[in-house]
């Protein structure tokens, strides 16, 4: 597939850093996406016989399910090259061993143990290429009780003590929707692995980075952790409502499904909320009477509202507001649109879709997405080719030998 070449611009922040990229799932992904998104070489090696599980979920277009289909894995592997390798088979090395030899990085997410027994343990690395960096992320860590126990971000998440803490505090705690420790460990992955190279960079030497996808979200807790060490207090489940504030909540507006989050921190908000609302009386009595009065007479008069023009009006007013946005309204939203968030990519199966950029900005090193996410091996020939220097008799050895797809 042709590079989109719709936003020339200068070379990546990560021009000419090359990357195996054995991860799967979404942590891994996310960060690798990163670096291809700025301009590095990133290869996506998977085991044709086991690829990648978010390729088997949804959505997927035009709801027709298929290995090259899913919109799951294509927001996380845009400008990455695909290739299909089987790593079961016992030859897989002679082809994995120039991947290594090329690459700077070598990023993998599985449970530890899985890259040793490939004979890819990060020593093995080291023995080909002294300075690889090699990034391990896993849920657990690489050591402690639990290191191999599988594991997925709904349990990270829980065992990082989000869910305690979410929800109502009558009732039982409800699961954040998504996999937190999915979209929190990448960030700090990143960071830690940038740190490797700066490293590298300077004194010639790689190193191994490994990260547990729970202790980075366990970061996240950090003001209840000291709350209760400073105090003895417990956090604990408190619905939408937020210390501190005089309202903060989501509220319901006109139309199905129809929501607004709202907040008033001050006087000052309160104020403009109350004269939006048109009810400064009613509102007045409601809040003191208790919070409980306060969100009832809130959702009864904004429920009856245009949830967009509310959003105005409120903002208009120096009230904090935002429609709980539906994925429909993200791709036509004006604040997007104008930071040019979304990136057309045309995929040979998914035809152009609006691809996530990045929520960052370089002013000297522009980040630009140059490819749809690749299709299950799409990439094998050109990668065994122009990468890794295989002759196309070799190729057809492997492929008959069941070693590439």
């Amino acid at each position: 597939m042709s590079p989109d070449t719709s936003r020339a611009a200068p070379a990546g922040l990560f021009d000419g850093l090359k990357v195996a990229d054995f991860t799967w799932a979404a942590a891994g992904p996310i960060v690798t996406k990163q670096l291809a998104d700025n301009g590095a070489t990133v290869v996506k090696v998977e085991s044709f016989r086991h690829p990648d599980s978010i390729r088997l979920g949804g959505p997927f277009i035009d709801d027709k399910p298929g290995i090259n289909r899913s919109g799951f894995f294509a927001d996380f592997h845009s400008s990455k090259l695909g290739m299909a390798v089987d790593m079961s088979h016992p030859g897989a090395l002679e082809i994995i061993r120039p991947l290594i030899e090329w690459a700077d990085v070598v990023a993998e997410s599985f449970r530890p143990g899985v890259m040793a027994k490939w004979g890819l343990d990060y020593d093995s690395l080291r023995a080909i290429n002294p300075g690889i960096v090699m990034l391990s992320s896993s849920l657990y860590g690489a050591d402690g009780p639990w290191a191999r126990h599988p594991g997925y971000g709904a349990q990270g998440q829980a065992l990082a003590g989000l869910h305690a803490m979410t929800g109502w505090p009558d009732r039982p705690p409800a699961m954040p929707k998504g996999a937190y420790s999915d979209s929190v460990s990448p960030r700090y992955a990143l960071a830690a692995l940038v740190a490797a190279l700066i490293h590298r960079e300077r004194t010639g030497e790689g190193q191994h980075v490994e990260l547990s996808q729970i202790e980075a979200t366990t970061q996240l807790l950090a003001p209840e952790l000291l709350l209760f060490q400073a105090t003895g207090e417990e956090a604990t489940r408190s619905g939408n409502r937020k210390p501190g504030t005089i309202v903060h909540g989501v509220y319901p507006c006109a139309g199905e499904e129809r929501w607004i989050a709202l907040e008033a921190g001050s006087e000052a908000e309160w104020d403009g909320l109350c004269a939006v609302l048109e009810a400064e009386e009613l509102l007045a009595a409601a809040r003191a009477a208790g919070e409980d009065a306060l969100d009832a007479a809130l959702a009864g008069l904004t429920a009856p509202r245009e949830p967009f023009a509310l959003m105005t009006a409120c903002r208009a007013a120096g009230v904090p507001a935002g429609v709980a946005n539906k994925a429909s309204d993200l791709l036509e939203d004006d604040v997007l649109a104008a930071r040019e968030h979304f990136w057309p990519l045309h995929h040979e199966e998914m035809g152009t879709l609006s691809y996530n950029g990045p929520a960052y900005r370089f002013e000297k090193t522009p980040s630009r997405l140059r490819t749809a996410s690749p299709r299950l091996g799409e990439h094998t020939g050109q990668v065994m080719t122009e990468i890794l220097g295989f002759a196309e008799a070799d190729i057809a050895r492997f492929r008959a030998e069941g070693l590439l797809q």
